[in-house]
């Protein structure tokens, strides 16, 4: 019986096949959809996932990025403003997102703004001071006397 010899040209195509489906199975991006913990499972590990959150009747997209030493990369997003608040100023919020450099030990947490860089991080600064100013400029009267 005669033996088939594997052509190299099939061998390079089943090696450039494999390589593509291995690439894409590792870059996958899990849609957690709205199920917090399928996001804290995978945070847990550093995969790739995205989920929507809910907070203060505000509408956060979470995602896992990448992973830097014991760190998950995690972009987070404002995609809706709580439609009941008629600030202007958080209306500007409104698709803003930073990044944050979180430890996968702590697990996820959206409470820890230090470790976050980005314009909707800056705009929580920006409206932080400016509620401060006037909190103290409407009581400066008040302080001063007291003072006294």
């Amino acid at each position: 019986m005669k033996k088939k010899e594997v052509s190299p040209n099939f061998l390079v195509y089943c090696l450039v096949v494999l390589i593509i489906i291995t690439a894409l199975a590792t870059n996958h991006e899990k849609d957690c959809k709205e199920d917090l913990n399928c996001f804290d499972q995978s945070f847990s590990n550093c995969q790739k996932a995205k989920v929507i959150a809910y907070e203060n009747d505000n509408t956060f997209e979470y995602k896992i990025t990448d992973k830097k030493d014991a760190n998950c990369i995690v972009e987070i997003t404002l995609t809706e403003v709580n439609p009941t608040i008629f600030d202007p100023a958080i209306k500007e919020f409104k698709d803003k997102s930073m990044t944050c450099n979180l430890p996968i030990k702590d697990g996820f947490a959206t409470d820890k703004l230090n470790l976050c860089e980005g314009p909707l991080k800056e705009k929580i600064y920006e409206l932080t001071v400016q509620k401060m100013y006037n909190l103290l400029a409407q009581n400066l009267g008040d302080i001063i006397s007291q003072m006294k």
